[in-house]
């Protein structure tokens, strides 16, 4: 038996370091030595630092699309320091996607999937209290990678749009990027499809797309007095929403079920 805050002998570190490296556990190192796993991983990273994945673009177009589609819609950046006394020690390029917990959950997987396809290391952060889940990973070369096609200055919610003109996408990608934007911003109602945002270049983004493929569309502005900003708000007309689905759909399962229930309320 160990003696608590006993040190390692030589003899166990070795066998630490040859146990690792065989690939045993830290479960496996824990049990066998008889001590906590922070004090295993504690010398285990000692010689097998934590080696950093390389980022990929393991996705098509129309995928890349969704992920920039949906971050412009609800998603955030920032970058933290990791001391603002030493600033040589850099920070962390931290990137959300902020979501319903209630609703959103089955797309939160999906999202998921999509940036584990990257290579990122995204995980999720529940408040209940507050119904929110949200997709968190830290990664300065996918935030490098949204700002290929995102601009925005100062607050993002109020300024996102994409850098170049819809005609400098491919189809796909754009397809890809409505049915993000629609996935985390949309919402559908008893009988059309519709997105509000306070940035008004990000629908006029909506607008030239909806032109490009003839989707038949209303627009309106919407007045907060209170935000002191207005709501650009489109709404696709009835007789456009099998081609909204055809071209664009959803993969918010919450959300096509609601657009599938339109078309079955036409058919009854």
């Amino acid at each position: 038996m160990r003696i608590k805050n006993q040190r390692f002998s030589s003899e166990e570190i070795l066998l630490i370091k040859n146990l690792t490296n065989e690939g045993r556990s830290l479960n496996y190192l824990s049990n066998l030595l008889n001590v906590g796993k922070p004090t295993i991983y504690y010398q285990v990273r000692k010689f097998k630092p934590r080696i950093k994945k390389d980022f990929i673009i393991g996705l098509n177009d129309f995928e890349i699309g969704e992920l920039i589609g949906a971050f412009a819609g609800d998603g955030s950046y920032c970058y933290y320091l990791k001391d603002k006394n030493n600033l040589k020690m850099g920070g962390s390029h931290r990137v959300r996607y902020h979501l319903s917990l209630r609703d959103d959950y089955q797309y939160a997987e999906y999202l998921k999937f999509l940036l584990i396809s990257m290579n990122l290391n995204p995980h999720f952060c529940k408040r209940e209290s507050e119904g929110t889940l949200d997709i968190s990973m830290s990664s300065e070369e996918f935030a490098l990678f949204i700002k290929k096609y995102l601009n925005w200055s100062g607050k993002k919610t109020y300024t996102v749009c994409l850098k170049d003109s819809i005609r400098s996408y491919s189809e796909d990608f754009i397809k890809g990027f409505v049915r993000g934007l629609m996935d985390t911003d949309g919402y559908v109602e008893v009988s059309n499809v519709g997105v509000m945002c306070v940035s008004e270049n990000l629908i006029k983004n909506l607008r030239d797309i909806f032109d490009f493929f003839n989707i038949k569309y209303k627009f309106s502005i919407k007045i907060f007095k209170v935000k002191r900003k207005d709501g650009h708000l489109v709404r696709v007309y009835r007789d456009s929403l099998e081609k909204y689905n055809f071209l664009f759909g959803f993969s918010n399962k919450y959300k096509q079920e609601k657009l599938n229930k339109i078309f079955n309320n036409r058919k009854s």
